[in-house]
């Protein structure tokens, strides 16, 4: 989900680094009538982007001006592609946007945002603390746009009130599909899917609502759906956001999953193949060994989620705290509990909200820790966060304690959100599931 949310502010946020052609220049009314069309022409234009930012360094390559721009460029090429290899050059041009630049100027925002792409949530909370110190006070986007990082930084601090604070003060300096995306995302963490809709449907009608926007906007909308066991609906809505914005491979990929858990593998593998090119993406690789292992085809099947493993390896080493949850995840998939526990543990000191305390817990029970795992979960619903993940993994947990109350009351728990929470064919949803 961060990726959607990180990608939103790409496309609204820092609107001074691009000049009048740029894909995320501000839009001018609610209706996408500007801006690239489809994924082609938006990663052109990006590219385009990139390479004057580019330029413009190797002529003043002390400028810490350029370094940031080139690093806004660069994420947001990275969230649209889904690239590992440029958000990685995005964090290098932040921090050293940060080194030149003398105090109290600097890339505040810019390397907030880039740290919290890759999950560096500290060093992001360190430098919008810097904001207060601006000689000239930053106009309502910018602290807006610092206010719901602030928010960020919260949630996944697992203090979710903090953030419904911060997300709800970013809403009220400057509404944007971002603040929308967040609050949203809020409402659904806390099991509040009505509201959740109805937040998102607003963000249709904000100022700077792209194609690639209205996409995303989709993209949640029908993850509500997915999460709430309606998966026709979902479908209708990650076709939706196909016809808005085509040719983007996080949309190729969620239809992807649609087909597969439709039984039709022939349609879910060839969406899957369109959805891998252009970058590597493990995440792709991970649901298309799914759905070639759910066919019986398992030597391929295991080829491929190796290679993905080994993606996610490589990935971990380089920015461990933006990879752990996926390391933990290709660890869990190869029998080897003990590096599971490993991320689990790193993700979670990290990011001790709902997602990583789920991964903990399961990484607790992989490795026989069932007592652990029950009291991470139970813990987990007092905070008031809810899936179907944690309650289908209560339920596997209680069920092997022997305790068939735990079972009943966690089952029920699950199927209240979604009548499909414990259909085999969860198996095959990788995207926006959780």
């Amino acid at each position: 989900m961060i990726l959607l949310i990180i990608a939103l502010v790409a496309m609204t946020g820092l609107q001074r680094f691009f000049d009048g052609t740029s894909a995320i220049e501000p839009a001018r009314a609610a209706v996408p009538a500007w801006g690239p069309p489809d994924f082609s022409q938006a990663l052109q234009t990006l590219d385009r982007d990139v390479e004057r930012s580019r330029a413009r360094l190797a002529a003043i390559p002390d400028s810490w001006a350029a370094h940031e721009a080139l690093a806004m460029a660069l994420h947001a090429r990275g969230q649209l592609n889904g690239s590992h290899e440029d958000l990685a050059a995005a964090l290098e041009s932040a921090e050293n946007a940060r080194q030149l630049a003398a105090e109290p100027s600097g890339p505040v925002l810019s390397r907030a945002i880039v740290n919290l792409a890759l999950h560096r949530n500290d060093i992001a909370a360190d430098e919008i603390a810097r904001v207060d110190s601006f000689a000239v006070p930053a106009d309502p986007p910018d602290r807006a746009e610092a206010e719901a990082i602030l928010g960020d930084v919260a949630l996944y601090a697992g203090d979710y009130r903090a953030a419904l604070e911060r997300y709800r003060a970013a809403e009220a300096m400057y509404p944007s599909a971002g603040s929308a995306v967040r609050l949203a995302d809020w409402f659904r963490h806390q099991g509040q899917f009505e509201r959740a809709r109805a937040t998102l449907k607003a963000g249709f009608d904000r100022p700077q609502v792209t194609p690639w926007t209205r996409a995303a906007l989709l993209l949640q909308l029908g993850a509500i759906d997915l999460q709430t066991g309606d998966w026709a609906a979902a479908e209708r809505y990650f076709e939706q956001a196909d016809a808005a914005f085509p040719g983007w491979w996080l949309t190729r990929a969620h239809l992807g999953q649609m087909a597969a858990v439709r039984g039709d593998f022939a349609r879910a593998e060839s969406l899957y193949h369109e959805a891998m090119q252009g970058a590597e993406r493990p995440s792709v690789m991970d649901a298309l060994a799914a759905v070639l292992e759910a066919q019986g085809r398992n030597e391929e099947a295991a080829r491929i989620a190796q290679a993905a493993a080994g993606m996610w390896k490589a990935r971990v080493a380089s920015h461990p705290e933006a990879y752990a949850d996926h390391g933990f995840e290709a660890a869990l998939s190869q029998g080897d509990t003990a590096g599971a526990w490993q991320l689990a543990s790193l993700n979670f000191r990290n990011r001790p909200y709902g997602d990583g305390r789920i991964g903990l817990a399961r990484a607790a029970a992989a490795r026989g820790r069932d007592e652990s795992a029950r009291a991470i979960l139970e813990e987990l619903g007092r905070t008031g966060w809810r899936s179907t993940e944690q309650y289908r993994v209560l339920a596997e947990v209680c069920e092997r304690l022997k305790d068939q109350s735990c079972v009943a009351s966690a089952r029920k728990a699950a199927l209240a959100i979604s009548p499909l929470a414990f259909d085999p064919r969860s198996d095959l949803l990788f995207f926006s599931n959780h």
